[in-house]
């Protein structure tokens, strides 16, 4: 019993329930303070990133401004293209523009344009303010590169860098029907049926090329420009950057391909723009790797348009055999070989280019006496791929870039 007595204080739990009552006291007592100093801060901060997020939308808004303006070149408050040497307010940076509401005025841009690294493209630096830009609260800059898709106006219907046979039922026209002039969009001068730095040999009798020289008369020299200077030929060419451009826009698209691809019923052609690049994915090059280069194959069936012709512009890094009945309205530009064997009612209304950077031999149209490629010269559209390619200027992909201020 006297053991007992011993550990009773340490078994004894009366009296615990005061501690503990205080000690989570205290922790209620500390997390309300918390709170508390939180809740005081928490509107401060939430202004703050209403502020930014503000000023975001109103640079964004001048990079709106300036792509406007790019694109109405001939209004009068528009940019003019090409860029003149002193660019007008306020799309020098010199001016804020207010970004109003019903109620007063939001905040202000200034926004400024300047050349790109290329010709059609346009380097755009916006600055976003809020509530203005001599005591601002919050600030945003914003730079992007604007692009618009270069169209060099080919100089015929087909033009190939290179040798061309020309057979079969082949009708290539150049004529433009009905047009009192040829669009000035393609370049002054009337075009011809074929353009080349070769020879162009025409076999057979049944095939028909027509050139802008007024006699309506086919296969005359002025029907079939041959043996043409090279650095002529080149003003028509795309450089790497157009090229990668197009690629880059392909890609955003969803309508970027790479190596061996073949077109047809079972895997048809989206409107737009088609870029189907080397196995590799690198630039194609006169001493490049013949068997990294694209080779494109389109059959009867292939536009996936519901009325049955592709809009738009195919660009080819590598080889483009078209057979079949296969429509198109657009623009063709091939960096290396063409050969094109039409059936039934296929026909490409626009232009074709065929660069042949590694095969200066011949691109073949309808050697075989059964086909009937035709292929009509159409500036507008070849421009605008049949109504399908943008012809304003829109951000470059990849070059959006936010800078926090």
């Amino acid at each position: 019993m006297r053991v007992q007595g011993w550990f009773r204080p340490l078994t004894d739990e009366r009296g615990a329930a005061l501690p503990m009552a205080l000690f989570a006291t205290a922790i209620l007592i500390t997390l309300v303070i918390a709170f508390s100093i939180l809740s005081s801060s928490e509107p401060t901060i939430a202004g703050n990133q209403q502020s930014v997020a503000q000023a975001r939308a109103i640079a964004e808004s001048g990079i709106e401004r300036a792509t406007w303006a790019l694109n109405n070149p001939t209004n009068g408050s528009g940019l003019a293209d090409p860029m003149p040497a002193t660019v007008p307010a306020p799309y020098d940076g010199s001016a804020a523009v207010n970004v109003a509401l019903t109620s007063g005025t939001l905040g202000s841009f200034r926004v400024t344009v300047t050349p790109g690294a290329a010709s059609n493209e346009r380097n755009v630096e916006s600055v976003g303010t809020i509530p203005n830009d001599t005591s601002p609260r919050a600030k945003q800059r914003i730079r992007v590169t604007v692009i618009k898709f270069k169209f060099l106006g080919p100089p015929a219907a087909l033009s190939v860098r290179g040798e061309l046979q020309v057979g079969g039922n082949t009708f290539i026209d150049a004529r433009e029907t009905g047009l009192a002039a040829p669009d000035p969009h393609c370049g002054a001068g009337a075009k011809v049926g074929t353009f080349t730095t070769g020879t162009t040999e025409v076999q057979g009798g049944s095939a028909d090329v027509y050139g802008r020289d007024g006699n309506n008369t086919r296969n005359e020299s002025t029907d079939i420009l041959q043996l043409q200077p090279t650095a002529v030929f080149d003003q028509y060419l795309l450089t790497d950057d157009d090229m990668a451009a197009l690629k880059a826009y392909a890609k955003s698209q969803g309508t970027y391909y790479q190596g061996s691809v073949d077109f047809r019923s079972s895997n048809q052609m989206p409107n737009g723009i088609i870029f189907v690049d080397t196995v590799s994915g690198a630039p194609m090059s006169a001493t490049s790797d013949p068997n990294d280069q694209a080779n494109v194959a389109i059959r009867g069936g292939a536009a996936a348009s519901p009325d049955g012709i592709f809009h738009g512009w195919l660009i080819v890094n590598g080889r483009l055999q078209i057979d079949g009945d296969f429509q198109m309205w657009g623009y063709g530009y091939v960096q290396n070989d063409l050969t094109y064997t039409g059936t039934g009612t296929g026909q490409i209304v626009g232009a074709m280019l065929s660069r042949n950077i590694q095969d200066a031999s011949f691109t073949t149209i309808d050697t075989n006496t059964g086909g009937n490629a035709s292929i009509i010269y159409d500036c507008g559209k070849a421009m605008s791929g049949g109504g399908a390619v943008p012809q304003t200027y829109t951000v470059k992909a990849g070059t959006y870039k936010e800078v926090s201020e």
